[in-house]
């Protein structure tokens, strides 16, 4: 493995190539490697933009088993209902663990997955022992970031509207992450990355876009919609740039440092939303980092 490049051969696509029936829905999985158990819960529009890019920090695969799965609508796996909650996806991520005869695994979420991992965590804190939070796009408060992410979500759905389905996907991306974010996926992706997110978009904008705005957690009321808060070892990571292609970054990272008493923090350089495609190996190195200091033996 090379330190300073990412190079991994011609195709670096990972194959999901199982099956495991839950409600609503019929997953694609891979499970890599051995060890104790990382659960992957990747975000919006793009399914292979959390475990592709995870390849180029080895440590990861060789010291621990990476289970992935392509959430239902994505790449394969189906959804045969037309809405799935956040708690039902959460459900989903239990199920598939039930399943490997999991009972307990780390969670690794980005973006929207990010929601779908930190409901796991209030849902099932018991199937949890600790959390890597990719910048969980939390509902955000804020003024500025609900106008900007409003603005984002509107001009991303005009195209979708008219027919324009990658051209809103593309929108919606750059809106969140800037333009160095489609080239950071392009080089971190399977070779057909972008022909996967054009077939996938339905999903993202009919099924997980209104799941998370009906979504009911609220972060300033976060104490008195949960009765015990997660206890688990949590790292939150963020993009060193994030917030300054899309203000609500800050205050997600905030509110979980504020929130969760034993949350630690991880930032990552030359990097905006699209964290772990822009910077892979600063994001495997930090989560290497915190799964050795709370190993579960």
């Amino acid at each position: 493995m090379y330190p300073n490049t990412l190079y991994l051969g011609r195709e670096w696509n990972i194959d999901h190539d199982q099956r495991v029936k839950v409600s609503n829905a019929e997953l694609r999985y891979a499970v890599l490697g051995s060890g104790e158990p990382i659960l992957c819960i990747h975000g919006t529009n793009i399914a292979d933009s959390l475990i592709t890019p995870l390849r180029f920090y080895p440590p990861l695969l060789e010291e621990y088993q990476l289970i992935s799965y392509y959430r239902a609508g994505y790449n394969g796996s189906t959804l045969t209902a037309s809405s799935l909650s956040i708690e039902d996806s959460a459900e989903h991520a239990k199920q598939l663990l039930d399943h490997l005869g999991i009972p307990k695994a780390h969670i690794m979420a980005f973006s929207f997955g990010g929601v779908i991992g930190f409901q796991f965590l209030l849902s099932y804190p018991e199937r949890a022992h600790s959390a890597i939070l990719l910048e969980p796009y939390l509902n955000r408060e804020s003024p500025e970031a609900v106008e900007a992410n409003v603005n984002a979500y509107n001009r991303a759905m005009e195209l979708y509207q008219s027919g324009d389905k990658f051209g809103a996907a593309k929108s919606y991306m750059e809106d969140v992450a800037g333009p160095s974010f489609l080239s950071a996926v392009e080089m971190t992706g399977p070779l057909d990355v972008w022909q996967r997110v054009e077939a996938c978009v339905d999903t993202a904008f009919t099924v997980d876009l209104p799941a998370v705005v009906s979504w009911k957690f609220r972060m300033s009321e976060a104490s008195n919609l949960v009765n015990t808060k997660p206890s688990m070892p949590i790292l939150a990571v963020m993009g060193l740039d994030s917030e300054s292609v899309m203000p609500g970054f800050r205050e997600v990272q905030r509110f979980l440092m504020t929130w969760l008493p034993q949350a630690e923090r991880c930032g990552i350089p030359n990097a905006t939303h699209g964290l772990q495609s822009m910077n892979p190996v600063a994001v495997g190195e930090g989560a290497y980092g915190f799964l050795k200091k709370h190993p579960m033996s």
